[in-house]
């Protein structure tokens, strides 16, 4: 009988196998879109979408490894470093930084005539501290260390898309023309999203440190909350903006 781990794990590999489709489908259409009118901003959104099918792709790996029941001896060397940040997410979780501070820059360049030196550093300097938490402050099987990693990039996040999505509704009331209130509804839709993926992800795993063996519903929310991002701004943003004559 297949050990109940290793069945979550599969579940979740296949799960993970169709975001992973989908979301190449997406970013597929999007270099194309890029491609054909080389707008700067369907640019940093191609970089953006790219770092988080990334993560996807590296979550995918971690399970595949828990199902094949792959393993190393954890003898310091890099390639068990490499191993661990794959396997417990942090791999992934330092890619979703990135497309988070990158997602500053988009908001910035949508929304405001220039940078807050203030809340910049502020940025700058939180996004370098949550990549040094997430790929260096680990310990195998420590599972409270991997619930404070998820809080801090949901935390990250929500200091990003919050005034995003703030700025994205108040665009979104204070135009009329049907194409611009639809691209500025997808940056809402967008921000919101990504917010949650994190915020079910650390649900997730608090449930876990609580002895559930994961994959519990908050799990698949956070993928789910991912593609509706990433499909919302490719249609409602990326796609009519790209078309512009």
């Amino acid at each position: 009988m297949v050990e109940l781990p290793i069945l979550l794990n599969f579940v979740g590999m296949i799960f993970e196998s169709f975001i992973i489709i989908f979301s190449a489908v997406l970013l597929v259409l999007i270099v194309i879109k890029y491609i054909d009118k080389r707008h700067n901003l369907t640019r940093l959104l191609l970089i953006i979408f790219t770092c988080y099918f990334l993560a996807i792709v590296f979550s995918w790996v971690s399970k595949v490894f828990a199902f094949t029941q792959l393993s190393v001896i954890q003898d310091g060397s890099i390639i068990v470093w490499m191993y661990n940040i794959i396997v417990d997410f942090r791999l992934s979780e330092f890619f979703v930084t990135i497309a988070i501070f990158l997602s500053y820059i988009l908001k910035v360049n949508v929304f405001e005539k220039g940078y807050k030196t203030l809340y910049r550093y502020i940025v700058i300097i939180y996004g370098i501290f949550t990549c040094v938490y997430v790929l260096i402050i680990y310990e195998n099987g420590n599972t409270l260390l991997d619930i404070v990693a998820f809080l801090i990039v949901f935390i990250y996040m929500v200091m990003v898309y919050v005034p995003f999505l703030r700025r994205a509704i108040q665009s979104y009331r204070g135009v009329k023309e049907k194409v611009y209130k639809q691209a500025f509804l997808s940056l809402a839709i967008m921000s919101f999203s990504f917010t949650l993926i994190f915020l079910n992800f650390a649900i997730d795993r608090v449930f876990i440190f609580l002895g559930s063996p994961g994959f519990t519903a908050f799990y698949y929310l956070a993928w789910i909350s991912a593609i509706v991002g990433i499909f919302g701004t490719y249609y409602g943003y990326i796609r009519p903006k790209a078309s512009e004559k």
